[in-house]
């Protein structure tokens, strides 16, 4: 219903040519508005989680109407120096791209040298270095890949699940809990999940070979480094902690994988998932750190908080009409649902 009322409101302002006025005001050029992306498409991922990937037809889409609306893209790094300096310029937009997924490499980088646009990429390392899929984003993958079938594995699953959509999630949750208790290293996850994946007759080598769900490897992040993506802090293990030494430890650790392969001053960071706590911002700034995004949808201005800025997380169902009230600004003058970052990302998750 409110997306409904909403979609209603933008239609109606659009033929007063609200959101064209307000693109002119001095307001809008006070104002920079940050883009998140996850994924794009290598194959069908945008219709397992359209919330999490995109095809690239739309990310096409949305890089033309940027260029259409004459906004002026720049770099997180400018963006952020910029707005404390009231240096903005008119219709400021940042382009960023959370984990750093071989997709982004293979689609999304071609893209964004057509247009010439600069982005952020905030790069998790671990799956990096380790380069096959991330087992909490291949499972859901699989299962979902696996639908209609019945899947059984009395090793991990408490009996035969169906794989609808219930079902799936039963089964993800069994089976990354199972992950969890016998503590199983990235390798035997990864073995847990060709097992999965044999079990519901899928070619789990093919996925691997078309690199499907996969970081990009330190020679892919060297090469988009050095055509101009700046490579930024995004934890080693998408995970954060409620102890400061290991919070810390996990940047740290994030910061020396990066810098082997990226010369950009390292001093940006994104939260993995969007989750964050008070006491964050504090051991940011300790850790050399001067600006943080979250996963919160809004503009920042010079009032907002660096260390908690506000991004628009774009994705597959976002409409174009929707897209366009956000470069204005418009769409951040109405009612929205908050963000519900998953606790997953902490390291002190429960094992059970």
């Amino acid at each position: 219903m409110l997306r409904a009322l909403k979609l209603l409101t933008l239609w109606s302002a659009y033929r007063l040519g609200v959101p064209s006025l307000l693109m002119r005001t001095n307001w809008r050029r006070q104002r920079v508005l940050i883009l998140c992306y996850h994924g794009i498409s290598l194959a069908d991922e945008h219709q397992w989680n359209p919330d999490l990937y995109m095809p690239r037809k739309r990310l096409r889409e949305r890089l033309q109407t940027l260029q259409e609306q004459r906004v002026n893209v720049i770099s997180l790094d400018e963006a952020v120096r910029a707005l404390y300096a009231g240096a903005l310029p008119e219709r400021s937009v940042v382009l960023t791209f959370d984990d750093g997924m071989y997709d982004f490499y293979r689609v999304a980088y071609p893209l964004l040298k057509e247009f010439r646009f600069p982005a952020t990429v905030c790069l998790t390392t671990y799956y990096s270095a380790f380069n096959r899929p991330i087992f909490d984003v291949m499972v859901p993958y699989l299962l979902w890949k696996g639908r209609g079938q019945a899947l059984n594995d009395p090793e991990v699953l408490p009996q035969t699940i169906f794989l609808n959509k219930q079902g799936r999630a039963v089964a993800e949750d069994h089976i990354k809990k199972f992950a969890r208790r016998q503590k199983l290293s990235a390798k035997e996850k990864d073995l847990l999940m060709a097992r999965v994946a044999e079990r519901l007759k899928i070619d789990y080598e093919d996925l691997c070979a078309r690199r499907i769900l996969h970081v990009m490897n330190p020679e892919e992040v060297a090469s988009v480094a050095a055509g101009g993506i700046d490579i930024q802090l995004h934890t080693h293990r998408h995970r954060v902690s409620i102890r400061r030494e290991r919070f810390l430890r996990e940047i740290e650790e994030n910061r020396a994988c990066i810098e082997r392969n990226s010369p950009a001053p390292l001093r940006h960071f994104c939260y993995p998932g969007g989750f964050h706590l008070p006491q964050f911002s504090g051991w940011l700034a300790d850790g050399g750190v001067i600006s943080s995004t979250t996963c919160e949808a809004g503009l920042a201005s010079s009032s907002t908080d660096p260390l908690l800025l506000p991004r628009l997380v774009d994705h597959a169902n976002l409409t174009p009409l929707e897209f366009r009230a956000w470069i204005s600004g418009f769409a951040s003058l109405l009612p929205r649902r908050a963000h519900l970052p998953s606790q997953g990302q902490l390291i002190e998750a429960p094992v059970g």
